[in-house]
């Protein structure tokens, strides 16, 4: 099974938790160029690139419109020209730099484009493999077919995109996010009904199930009042449950939760990921192409003794 975890560039944590993990793995994909809407890329400086191909591993490096931004998505594949331009650097990119292939993860609200983008990986497909180089796509995890005004899911569209790629990546998480309700960040129900949908459009040995290693933590006032889910680590979320001396249990949609109340009316929970979560949703990944993770340097360590 391909193991794909993101590494952050910079980050030392990524850096030795791709260290700990590396007799498991033989590739990686650091999230290491982003793209604007002048075309220009912008390389994010890694002191230990050097390190992560001595020890053997194949560098994917993740390609973003920058900010995630609509505006620069829609610039970079308005016109045939500039999606063949968009391409042309990207393939240069990756010849230059000598990988075996590149991970596009281009985000965000721009489903005006959504024939556009598909166009783009097509082009781009055709270029990386006519220099033997691979090419992945992360994508929205859908459970269904998308409307247009499911804004950060139309723009893919698996149907086109699958015959184009040799890997179509499932963001798998964020099910609950940065702006919702408090929940979990990937439910076994809803990886189930992703899992069926991307596999009766795309061979099953093109899909690959991304998983979180991170979790959220959010905090509702006395008035029912939510913040934001705010992005936790495995070692951050077992420090909580010892500042607040609370037992982390398993949650009914197949992650661990924290819950503490406070005297002024406030709530804080946690929705993460151990090692038995994680492997529990690994196991719908048999018969695909691999697992991916966000990110090295979040997850419970253990995790590795059993890939």
């Amino acid at each position: 099974m391909l193991i794909l975890p993101w590494m952050v560039p910079g980050i030392q944590n990524s850096f030795d938790a791709l260290v700990a993990a590396r007799k498991r793995l033989e590739r990686v994909s650091p999230t290491m160029f982003t793209i604007d809407g002048d075309f220009t890329i912008q390389e994010a400086h890694d002191p230990n690139l050097e390190k992560v191909r001595e020890m053997g591993l194949k560098v994917f490096p993740l390609v973003a419109n920058k900010g995630f931004d609509a505006e620069v998505a829609g610039r970079l594949l308005k016109t045939e020209e500039s999606r063949r331009k968009t391409a042309e650097i990207l393939t240069e990119k990756v010849l230059e730099g000598g990988y075996p292939g590149l991970n596009v993860d281009f985000e965000g609200t721009f489903g005006d484009f959504r024939n556009e983008y598909s166009w783009f990986i097509s082009v781009l497909s055709e270029m990386l493999h006519a220099h033997g180089k691979e090419l992945s796509v992360d994508v929205v995890a859908l459970a269904q077919d998308p409307t247009p005004n499911y804004s950060w899911g139309y723009p893919f569209d698996y149907r086109k995109l699958g015959p184009e790629v040799d890997y179509l990546v499932l963001m798998g998480y964020d099910y609950s996010h940065t702006n919702s309700p408090p929940g979990p960040v990937s439910p076994l129900f809803w990886l189930e009904q992703v899992v069926r949908y991307a596999t009766s459009i795309v061979p099953r040995e093109k899909v690959v199930l991304g998983l979180p290693f991170y979790g959220r933590h959010w905090t509702t006032n006395s008035r029912g009042e939510h913040s934001a889910g705010r992005g936790v680590t495995y070692e951050q979320a077992m420090a909580f449950a010892d500042k607040w001396q609370v037992e982390p249990v398993l949650h009914e949609h197949g992650c661990m939760y924290l819950r503490k109340e406070h005297e002024d009316g406030s709530v804080e929970e946690i929705y993460f990921e151990n090692k038995d979560t994680l492997l529990k949703k690994i196991n719908l990944a048999e018969g695909l192409a691999g697992v991916a993770f966000w990110r090295l340097g979040q997850e419970d360590p253990r995790i590795w003794e059993y890939l």
